[in-house]
């Protein structure tokens, strides 16, 4: 993320030709050696209490690649009692150590969260109606004391993340290792210069009228995106990324005024029904999916498309009869049509040795062939397993290594920015 990035025309190349050639325009640069270097990407993958799977990955940008510079962005994820817990930053690119801000703020907050959530349980209910969430105009507290918990505890999260940074920033300037950084800089280190954006959300779940629920609640300062994929493939947001003064810019974390209560009470959502996928990410993908609704259902059927939100048709167990019979009704009849309709583009990937090649379907070009609206591919179920058939992406057998990848090598025109994004979801 730079601080004051023009805002740039966002065109995904959904045909299934090939992108034009990253090698030719990209170069790529080792991560430098400097201090507290960050690895060029990261990916894991956990469980959550109630058996969900989640996963996360960061790559490093091909502006980062380019010019040799580290990957700003960070990401953590945890269990706390009932509680799954979710932490994402984007270290403001015009700031040298923005990276070292990232990581810490997204550690303080988890660690905080997972001491406050550990032994709280929302309280049962016969109605989770909207007047649930009813919170005061002048305030912004929710009525309901276990709801207004959560709101507190992510409010707090916010203010301990902000006070590890300081923290850091003030280690970095006064402490054993100041001299190299004082030496880096030709100055002391500053708060200024760890700056960074802080995303967090909470997940668990409730039974309600004998069936599964899901609550979130989020909080954000700065800019990326928090949504939810339901039950039926609609989509909602739980975000307004802040903006800054110029086209481009944001708020960070580092900023003592988006601590005020108001202003975080604003920036905090909660979200009660059946949940397909929640999603946790910085502006480098955000922004590729912009704009946001309905940008990030099309996300939701990319990830599954490219075999990263459960196996591949070819790997599981699945009734092909209702599969083909859904794909009758289409203009790609069968899964032999849909495997050879030319779904996957080749696209160039920037690495260390010289580069390579994946193939990336896009969810819209599928729509596209299949000659329907893309809300009514992305709501069936039979359609989206049906649009992994054909050669795979890559050949990585785990979930959070088939997101790193594709992270690393899906094509949109204009983007360069490091890529970060975190998903708890149920298998497609």
């Amino acid at each position: 993320m730079n601080e004051q990035e023009s805002t740039k025309e966002v065109t995904t190349d959904e045909s299934a030709e090939s992108p034009p050639s990253l090698t030719t325009q990209w170069r790529y640069e080792p991560v430098p050696d400097d201090p507290e270097r960050h690895a060029e990407f990261d990916q894991r993958a956990g469980i959550s209490p109630e058996g969900l799977p989640i996963i996360g990955a960061r790559v490093r940008g091909k502006k980062h690649k380019h010019e040799g510079t580290n990957c700003d962005d960070w990401f953590e994820f945890c269990n706390s009692g009932a509680w799954t817990i979710i932490t994402v930053s984007d270290g403001a690119g015009a700031k040298i150590f923005s990276r070292i801000g990232a990581k810490t703020s997204c550690e303080a907050a988890i660690e905080y969260l997972r001491g406050a959530l550990g032994e709280h349980k929302l309280d049962q209910r016969e109605n989770w109606s909207h007047e649930v969430f009813e919170r005061d105009k002048q305030t912004g507290v929710f009525a309901e004391k276990d709801i207004e918990y959560i709101q507190t505890a992510l409010h707090t999260a916010m203010t301990h993340a902000h006070e590890a940074v300081e923290a850091k920033a003030l280690d970095l300037a006064e402490g054993e290792r100041s001299e190299i950084f004082s030496d880096f800089l030709n100055r002391k280190v500053t708060t200024d210069d760890l700056s960074g954006t802080l995303l967090l959300a909470v997940h668990t779940t409730v039974q309600h009228e004998g069936t599964t629920r899901s609550f979130v609640a989020t909080c954000q300062i700065g800019d990326g995106m928090l949504a939810v994929i339901d039950s039926c493939s609609g989509q909602q947001l739980l975000a307004i990324p802040d903006s800054g003064e110029f086209a481009g810019q944001t708020e960070f974390l580092t900023t003592k005024k988006k601590l005020e209560k108001a202003n975080l009470a604003s920036k905090t959502f909660p979200f009660f029904g059946p949940l397909r996928a929640l999603m946790v990410m910085t502006d480098g993908v955000a922004d590729d999916y912009f704009p946001n609704d309905p940008g990030m259902s099309q996300l939701f059927g990319d990830l599954v498309i490219n075999g990263i939100l459960g196996p591949r048709i070819a790997e599981r167990k699945v009734d092909l009869e209702e599969i083909n019979s859904t794909l009758a009704r289409t203009e790609l009849k069968d899964t032999f049509a849909v495997e050879n309709a030319g779904l996957a583009a080749t696209v160039e990937t920037i690495t260390a040795d010289s580069g390579g090649s994946v193939l990336i379907r896009s969810v819209k070009s599928y729509a596209e062939k299949l000659g329907l609206p893309l809300e009514e591919v992305i709501k069936s179920t039979p359609l989206l397993i049906a649009g992994t058939a054909g050669d795979p992406m890559s050949s990585e057998e785990k979930s959070e290594d088939r997101l790193r990848v594709w992270l690393d090598s899906y094509h949109v025109r204009g983007s360069f920015d490091d890529r970060t994004l975190v998903v708890l979801y149920r298998e497609v």
